[in-house]
């Protein structure tokens, strides 16, 4: 996209605080598998950076009022969201970024094996208060949540539910994600918190082990999903585009930071490359929002409009200016793009990470070792570190022309 000016109706502007990271080298060598796909045709696959992983995905829609669609959400509204987010991992549809190889599928069957009445979707009548605290059951180290998740190497679970209010009336959360492990070893990956253990399960946590997302804000999204030219001309934005925060949050999931500057979770008023990602360009977020209140205080006091693109601007911490597209940025941007570091974090998660569904990759070297070495799985719940990454926005409503 060369032109960057678009009209906005509203803009919600986001703020937030995260967790991510990693070391993008992959060099061991494939692995003939057997897998099931959608047709339940038994074919050979050769586990590389061209196979292409179907992650059944199982929304777990938390309820108490069944006629409130913002709580009780629609199937065909969820299978929608994750076409297009489909999409944005597809690469090069609303903009040149890389195609992941990954394809988040609606789950067909429950953890029994027996055929889900609606694909995907998991309706659960909470009896807690609500709406939920997040960071109380995102944090829950009891194991009296885990009930809720389905056994994690076999499905992405992500939470719906609304989201209660936080101290601060002026911030909303619009996603949580759990950070994936690392295995120590050859195959650990830089950022993530890594364990001893080759194989996790479900009976293995305390925690319940997924993302959240805000159902407030289910049917917040830009227009472009539903034109023909992808918004390449113009299209109607939003930054609580519900499309991309999913997306977002399952980068997340498989691995990825935001692409400003954090240490230990919190931006930080200096430049870091803290995502671990070369091809990322880092940028000063602290110094992003004292531009972003001048700029709108300026833009209220001459009552003039806002632009898109200068809303968009960020001046790296090495390098040329540069328009933000990325989804792991998520202040105001166009929330489309992934690169190819960060597709490589993602494929090394799916390989190697203990607690992914889909097929491992396993080298020569490792499988002579596994030939004589028992797989290393504890017999059931241990003490995991628990590291979640926080999205939260403050709400601003006016009009970008």
């Amino acid at each position: 996209m060369k032109h960057l000016r678009y009209s906005l109706l509203w803009l919600l502007m986001i703020m937030l605080l995260s967790n991510c990271g990693g070391d993008d080298g992959i060099k061991n060598l494939p692995t003939k598998i057997d897998i099931n796909d959608d047709d339940d045709d038994h074919t050979t696959a050769t586990i590389d950076d061209s196979y292409t992983y179907k992650l059944p995905v199982i929304f777990h829609v938390l309820y108490q009022d069944r006629n409130d669609e913002k709580q009780y959400v629609s199937a065909n509204r969820l299978k929608e969201i994750l076409k297009n987010v489909n999409d944005l991992y597809a690469g090069n549809i609303y903009g040149t970024s890389q195609r992941v190889n990954v394809n988040f599928i609606m789950a067909t069957t429950d953890e029994q094996g027996n055929r889900l009445a609606t694909p995907g979707v998991d309706y659960v009548e909470w009896k807690g208060t609500y709406p939920i605290d997040a960071y109380s059951f995102m944090g829950d180290n009891t194991g009296n949540m885990v009930r809720y998740i389905w056994e994690p190497t076999e499905y992405i679970n992500v939470m719906v539910y609304n989201f209660a209010a936080t101290d601060d009336s002026e911030i909303t959360t619009l996603g949580i994600s759990h950070m994936p492990f690392s295995t120590e070893g050859s195959h650990a990956l830089a950022g993530l918190e890594t364990v001893t253990y080759t194989t996790l399960t479900k009976r293995n946590l305390r925690f319940p082990y997924c993302s959240s997302i805000n159902s407030l804000y289910i049917d917040s999204e830009s227009d472009r999903y539903t034109r023909e030219d992808h918004g390449e001309h113009g299209y109607t934005y939003s930054s609580s585009d519900v499309n991309v925060t999913v997306a977002h949050e399952l980068g997340h999931y498989l691995g990825l930071y935001h692409m400003f500057s954090e240490r230990d979770g919190k931006s930080v008023d200096e430049c870091l490359d803290s995502d671990h990602c070369e091809d990322t360009p880092s940028y000063n977020r602290v110094a992003y929002l004292q531009y972003l209140t001048d700029y709108l205080e300026e833009h209220e006091r001459n009552g003039s409009a806002l632009n898109l693109s200068d809303l968009t601007k960020r001046t790296p911490c090495e390098g040329d200016i540069f328009y933000s597209a990325n989804i792991m940025d998520y202040m105001v941007g166009l929330g489309y793009k992934l690169s190819a570091d960060q597709k490589g974090r993602i494929r090394h998660v799916l390989y190697y990470s203990p607690l992914m569904p889909g097929p491992r990759k396993t080298d020569e070297a490792e499988s002579r070792a596994k030939a004589t070495t028992p797989t290393l799985t504890p017999d059931g719940p241990v003490d995991l570190p628990i590291r979640m990454s926080v999205c939260r926005q403050r709400l601003l409503q006016t009009t970008i022309k």
